[in-house]
């Protein structure tokens, strides 16, 4: 359900800074952009200037588990 949400907002634009990559069985998986995180989903990279800021922004809130 998250990642339906996740895909709902990039599309709509209201997150334009996140992606999702499509990673293929066949294909290696594609790295983010430097500059990026990407999530403990290995499906969705986040501008690092947003870990630790409070919000969550991956899916399974990965970007703000290196809290200390």
């Amino acid at each position: 359900m998250s990642q339906l949400l996740l895909a709902i907002l990039t599309l709509s634009g209201l997150l334009p800074n996140a992606k999702v990559l499509t990673v293929g069985a066949d294909q290696d998986q594609q790295l983010c952009d430097p500059g990026e995180f990407l999530c403990h989903d290995h499906v969705t990279c986040v501008s690092q200037s947003w870990l630790c800021d409070g919000d969550p922004d991956c899916p399974d809130e990965s970007d703000e588990s290196l809290v200390t």
